[in-house]
């Protein structure tokens, strides 16, 4: 009875099926790739055949931390210690892949062994041949087309391809090796490691070895190889992510199964009224509804997941972020996906249910399909009269709409809030040039050398070069510290207004932004301990902006050793002579340092590879947010039209021609979309405002709202409403007058 309820309007039971599926898809696809991550670096730390992994305390991700190689000189010497590796990670451009990672290993250590070369020679056995060699995974080497014998060109060099290696690790797999020389130098870290691998003497000696490594070097950390994953920072910033997509998904589809879910209910009212004069109770009623709603969901999950998992390895064969991290599939993930499939069920379908067991028999063997609704009178035109008909359907699609309107619009506004607060930042400085490296994916993996930032300062036509470091750690107070670092004597570090105490002056001293200052509960002459470093306060700043204020300032030098940046800068500062050469200045240094990419300080914030990543992701929210949402629409329209056949087979007997039915449809569905985009922009300006009082970032940015971002929210939400009424106006203008008027 539930599957032949269900498929008696087959078109509708399926668009909710989409509905359901899409969300649940994205738990499942989202799912394995913050698995495939976490899965990753525990079969790379695995792989080593190491005991212990070392890194460096409080980094994000061991791409932003590093060891000294003088630190494993040390550990070789002690008794429990029977070997050490290190190993230096990055992530680069390879061709035109804007994630790649880039491995140096030592060709002779142990960790490297695992790489098992299928076709080619190892980096042992290519010592002697020409050229700089790499070794590049077999998945990495089919998504670029590449096979022994090739050049790969990655940001900062070019390599030749040595040999084809496989781990099993989908992580490893998708990117390349190279001898760890190579990689020290090429990504200008010389004499250091991302992390350590340890090789112990005996399983016993595990806590003497962790208590000594304490005690000597405190600003490291240890791990095992099965805790290595837990202990990196951009896994549950990935995996947060991840969840918050999908949830987003989930919510519009469960918006749209309550919406279909009484659809049902108003169009079976009768039937219903009828179970419940033959002798039905309220409470099998309910059950009936409930069990249709649970068998809807499951279904819906269960496409959702093999939707899930065609949409993973259809997009595995890109090297794009997908491709540089892997997938990994787990029964956690799939049994998460399919109880939020029966959640949705149960919460979509309870309150139809409610409403189906409290129907009164007499009054709903009446029931005529339309029922009579007072509308008022102030309501303009025909279409807000037919919208307001059915004010609880109309309130869910709607709401299905302005979910997906409010997440572009919180995403927006806090994506350009970040860009206004940096360009505020950037153009303080007094700088008409920025520089950057150049191919970089992230911000934060740019590393400029001082000796570019040396021979620009050289050229007749630039007045003052001010190097910057850009990091963020991990501390005891809290999970993300912004730390700038600037050389106290050049101008960049101008702009920061010392409202108490002093500048920076000499070593181990910090400035606090005065929102920094507040949430650590910190004042002029106290500690700030950052890793392993002690710093006095030695004064407190403002300037504006609280991105800016919710940092802290050190000595460059101080910050290149936080960062593992010796010798480097995230990016550079220019001040012209002649600001009106600027556009010159910029093309000059562009072709004389291919290094480097210099914008404009206008324009830098436009072409960040984060700001762009952004873009990407608000495209892609549009997207979701449009197909869900029209999807719901779509199911909405298809019910009105349906419950209204009669009426208009009286407006076409009447006279109306089909392009007046067209019309009177699309109007409707314009408007459903037009007050969901209305909807939505309130509710995404509410979220944005809820996310800016999270501890963690509460006062680093102001959420900025520019008339372009409502104006595409409004097209999104309109399109949808155009995409989900276009069907159901073609199918009402397809109706037959005389049969329309028979409809029953």
């Amino acid at each position: 009875m539930l599957l032949k309820n269900l498929f008696r309007r087959k078109g509708r039971t399926i668009l909710t099926l989409a509905g359901v599926s899409i969300g649940v898809a994205a738990i499942v696809a989202l799912g394995a790739m913050a698995e495939g991550i976490r899965t990753g670096y525990t079969e790379m730390a695995r792989g080593s055949q190491a005991d212990l992994v070392v890194t460096q305390k409080g980094a994000l991700d061991i791409t932003l931390g590093g060891v000294e190689e003088a630190v494993a000189e040390q550990l070789r010497a002690w008794p429990e210690v029977a070997g050490v590796d290190g190993m230096l990670m990055a992530n680069v451009q390879a061709e035109d892949a804007p994630y790649f990672f880039l491995f140096g290993y030592d060709p002779q250590g142990f960790a490297v062994e695992h790489f098992r070369i299928v076709e080619g020679c190892s980096l042992a056995e290519a010592r002697r041949m020409r050229g700089k060699p790499l070794i590049l995974g077999r998945s990495a080497a089919q998504s670029l087309g590449k096979s022994v014998g090739d050049a790969l060109r990655v940001t900062g060099g070019v390599f030749r391809i040595v040999g084809i290696y496989e781990t099993g690790d989908a992580f490893e797999d998708g990117g390349a090796v190279i001898p760890l020389e190579e990689a020290q130098s090429l990504l200008l870290q010389p004499n250091r490691v991302s992390l350590l691998y340890i090789r112990l003497r005996a399983p016993s000696d595990e806590p003497r070895f962790h208590a000594r490594l304490e005690r000597h070097f405190p600003d490291l950390t240890i791990s095992t190889t099965t805790e290595f994953a837990d202990q990196q920072q951009v896994v549950k910033i990935l995996e947060g992510f991840a969840l918050s997509i999908a949830g987003l998904a989930v919510v519009i589809g469960g918006v749209g199964m309550t919406n279909t879910l009484f659809m049902s209910v108003f169009e079976r009212t009768r039937e219903i009224g009828l179970l419940r004069a033959v002798g039905w109770k309220r409470s099998q009623v309910l059950r009936l509804i409930l069990g249709e709603s649970l068998l809807l969901s499951g279904l819906g999950g269960l496409m959702g997941v093999l939707l899930g998992i065609a949409a993973i390895f259809f997009l595995r064969g890109s090297l794009g972020f997908l491709g540089a991290l892997g997938a990994g599939f787990s029964s956690q993930i799939f049994l998460r996906a399919l109880l939020t499939a029966g959640a949705l069920g149960v919460v979509g379908g309870a309150y139809p249910a409610w409403w189906a067991s409290r129907l009164v028999p007499l009054e709903a063997l009446r029931y005529e399909g339309g029922g009579r609704v007072r509308i008022p009178q102030f309501l303009p035109g025909l279409a807000a009269r037919n919208v307001w008909r059915r004010r609880t359907r109309t309130a869910l699609t709607v709401l299905g709409v302005s979910i997906g309107i409010a997440a572009i619009v919180a995403l927006g506004g806090i994506t350009q809030g970040m860009a206004e607060s940096l360009t505020e930042v950037l153009t303080g400085s007094q700088a008409e040039l920025m520089a950057i490296e150049a191919d970089v994916s992230d911000t934060s993996y740019s590393a400029i050398d001082e000796r570019i930032g040396a021979r620009i300062a050289a050229l007749p036509d630039v007045e003052a070069v001010s190097g910057v470091v850009f990091t963020a750690v991990s501390t005891e107070e809290t999970p993300m510290l912004l730390i700038f670092g600037y050389h106290p004597q050049e101008f960049a570090i101008r702009r920061l207004r010392i409202v108490e105490g002093e500048p920076l002056r000499a070593r181990r001293q910090v400035l606090l932004g005065r929102r920094a200052a507040e949430n650590l509960g910190l004042q002029v002459g106290d500690t700030l301990r950052i890793l392993d470093s002690r710093f006095r306060v030695v004064g407190i700043y403002e300037t504006g902006v609280g991105y800016e204020e919710s940092g802290v300032v050190v000595s460059l030098r101080e910050a290149q050793a936080l960062a593992g940046k010796p010798h480097q800068v995230t990016w550079y500062l220019v001040k012209l002579r002649d600001p009106e050469q600027a556009e010159s200045v910029r093309d000059e240094l562009n072709e004389r340092f291919p290094e480097i990419a210099v914008s404009l300080t206008s324009e830098f914030i436009e072409n960040m590879p984060d700001m762009q990543t952004n873009r990407e992701m608000v495209g892609q929210i549009s997207f979701l947010a449009t197909f869900v949402g029209g999807l719901g629409m779509l199911n909405t329209m298809l019910m009105s039209v349906l419950e209204r056949t009669r009426e208009i087979g009286v407006l076409r007997a009447l006279g109306w021609r089909r392009r007046q039915v067209l019309g009177m449809i699309l109007r409707e569905s314009l408007a459903l979309g037009a007050l969901g985009g209305v909807c939505g922009i309130l509710m995404g300006i509410g979220m944005a405002w809820m996310t800016m009082q999270i501890p963690a970032i509460k006062g680093m940015l102001t959420p900025r709202y520019p008339l372009g971002l409502f104006a595409q929210a409004l097209l999104v939400a309109l399109v949808t409403g155009a995409l989900g009424g276009l069907y159901p106006a073609w199918r009402a203008t397809k109706m037959r007058p005389a049969e329309a008027l028979r409809y029953e």
